[in-house]
C-alpha cells in the first residue's frame, strides 16, 4: 500500500480551490485524493499540518474542508512530532538553511515511509531524506 504524508499547502490547494493563474492546483490536489481512494492509499497529517493550516482557515473548518474526503474512507493517519523529530528538523533547518517546518515535514514523512506531496521548492533539497512528487505526479 502506497504511503502518502501531504503538504499544507496542498490541503489548502484542495479545501480553497486555489489556482496559480495557469493551473487548477485544487482539481490536481482533488485528483490525487479521489485516486488515494480508489486505490485505498494511506494519507498522513501530522500537528505540525494542522497548526499551518490554522493559521490559514479557522480550526473548526479544518476536518470538514481538508480531510473529510479521506476520513471517512478511514485511509487519514494522523501522527505526531516527537521530541526527536523536532531536533533533528532543527538541525537539518539550520545546515540546510531551509524553514523549519518544511524539515519537519520531510522528517515525518520518512520516518513513517511515506512520500512527500507538495509542490514547494524547498522539498527539492531535501530528496536524500524522503521522495517528494506533485499531486499532479502521482
Amino acid at each position: 500500500m502506497k504511503r502518502f504524508y501531504v503538504d499544507t499547502n496542498i490541503w489548502l490547494d484542495f479545501a480553497l480551490d486555489r489556482k496559480d493563474g495557469v493551473r487548477p492546483l485544487g482539481e490536481f490536489a482533488f485528483q490525487f485524493l479521489k485516486k488515494c481512494i480508489r486505490n485505498k492509499w494511506r494519507v498522513f497529517c501530522s500537528d505540525a499540518v494542522l497548526s499551518e493550516l490554522g493559521e490559514k482557515m479557522p480550526p473548526d473548518q479544518i476536518e470538514e474542508r481538508c480531510f473529510k474526503i479521506v476520513s471517512e474512507q478511514k485511509l487519514l493517519e494522523r501522527v505526531r512530532c516527537s521530541g526527536r523529530q523536532v531536533a533533528e528538523a532543527e538541525a537539518v533547518s539550520k545546515n540546510e538553511k531551509l524553514p523549519f517546518v518544511d524539515a519537519l515535514h520531510a522528517i515525518i514523512a520518512r520516518d513513517n515511509n511515506a512520500v512527500v506531496v507538495s509542490r514547494d521548492w524547498h522539498f527539492e533539497r531535501l530528496l536524500k531524506k524522503v521522495k517528494v512528487l506533485s499531486p499532479e505526479e502521482i
